[in-house]
């Protein structure tokens, strides 16, 4: 039973409360530790969630029919990935799933284009901070913390980030596989003077994201928890 609760302490961190505690939304009791570690909402860890969207674009008018402008389809793909060690991958991309789960599969090595961060668990609301690769860190892979931050420690003076809140919700087949967008603020940080912007999170374009299961990230995922 202490591996359990070890484990949930892992998964939740601070905000794992007690067996007793009831949960202030859903009024969950819990057995056990391990009673909560398997139906308490969490993340899941071997594979990633991973979202569609699709519109229509208007192209340019010929120069030889000025009447006839195309309309083009573009369609591209969001990818996030939870580690168990508390760090996020998110990822946007027109690869299909097949390859683009390809492209942060390797942790240590993040192209520049990849959003790395920390996330932290709130009931059924994950939240997500993230910011941009810099050269050094995409291939060192080491990232400077604040003790007790969920947030990454970024040393530039301009840098941006991306705070995310995302709810956890199931499937038929399986428990938090879904991602639902409940807020997304893009924080610009130049001359020590932060701008935010608030995105508009509609379902056309930010849609619900989908745990996917990778076969190459069990290697990660079935690491210890404590």
């Amino acid at each position: 039973e202490e591996l359990w609760r070890l484990a949930c302490v892992k998964v939740w961190g601070h905000s794992i409360g007690t067996l007793d505690a009831q949960d202030a939304e859903n009024s969950t009791v819990y057995y056990s530790w391990r009673d909560m570690f398997i139906r308490r909402e969490r993340v899941n860890f071997s594979g990633c969630y991973i979202s569609k969207t699709t519109y229509l674009r208007m192209g340019e008018n010929s120069f030889q029919d000025q009447f006839y402008r195309p309309v083009q389809l573009v369609e591209y793909y969001r990818y996030i990935r939870f580690m168990p060690d508390g760090k996020v991958l998110m990822m946007t991309s027109a690869d299909e799933p097949s390859q683009g789960v390809t492209r942060i599969r390797n942790v240590h090595n993040i192209r520049p284009d990849v959003l790395r961060g920390r996330y932290r668990l709130f009931g059924d609301t994950v939240t997500l901070v993230l910011q941009k690769s810099s050269q050094s860190r995409a291939t060192t892979g080491h990232v400077r913390q604040r003790r007790g931050s969920v947030m990454p420690l970024d040393e530039d003076s301009n840098a941006t980030q991306f705070l995310i809140e995302l709810r956890i919700g199931h499937s038929p087949k399986r428990r938090c596989a879904q991602l639902v967008w409940s807020h997304y603020t893009l924080v610009q940080k130049r001359n020590k003077v932060d701008t935010r912007s608030e995105f508009d999170l509609t379902d056309a374009k930010y849609p619900s994201l989908w745990f996917s299961p990778v076969k190459s990230y069990h290697l990660d995922a079935d690491a210890p928890l404590v």
